[in-house]
């Protein structure tokens, strides 16, 4: 069945992304929220909610934690102190090259013994199957 395709790659895809992960202290939240802020420098915190898998109470937890490590850092938005947006430090930048290494690691793993055309196939089909299921996925 779909459903059990999904759940078996969601699982062992962050199972294998976390050990990759492991020797820089990080896991794959982390990653995926480092990797958005400096896709985005600045967003806010409520705008990471979607990427994480999980509810605002979460999200704000693990910010807090990135924040103890020097990871990231959020500040107050100017004219609203509600919202807190959020951007890499000095030690998170330096860390860019090698999460995007891990991330491309990860990647060939997951293709591995996949043709181009193939690939080229799955990830059409993603697209389609993400608009679909959300109206508005489709990278």
């Amino acid at each position: 069945m779909f459903i059990c395709t999904i759940s078996v790659f969601h699982k062992y895809g962050k199972q294998i992304l976390d050990e990759m992960l492991q020797p820089l202290q990080l896991d794959w939240r982390s990653m995926v929220v480092l990797l958005v802020v400096d896709q985005v420098p600045g967003i806010s915190q409520g705008r990471l909610i979607p990427f994480l898998q999980t509810d605002k109470a979460n999200v704000a937890k693990l910010l807090k934690e990135m924040e103890e490590k020097d990871l990231l850092e959020r500040k107050e938005e100017e004219g609203d102190l509600r919202i807190k947006n959020c951007h890499l430090t000095l030690k998170s930048s330096a860390l860019m090259p090698e999460l995007k290494k891990i991330m491309r690691d990860w990647e060939e793993q997951c293709f591995s013994g996949i043709t181009e055309p193939e690939k080229e196939v799955f990830l059409k089909v993603s697209r389609q199957i993400g608009y679909n299921l959300t109206g508005h996925w489709k990278l």
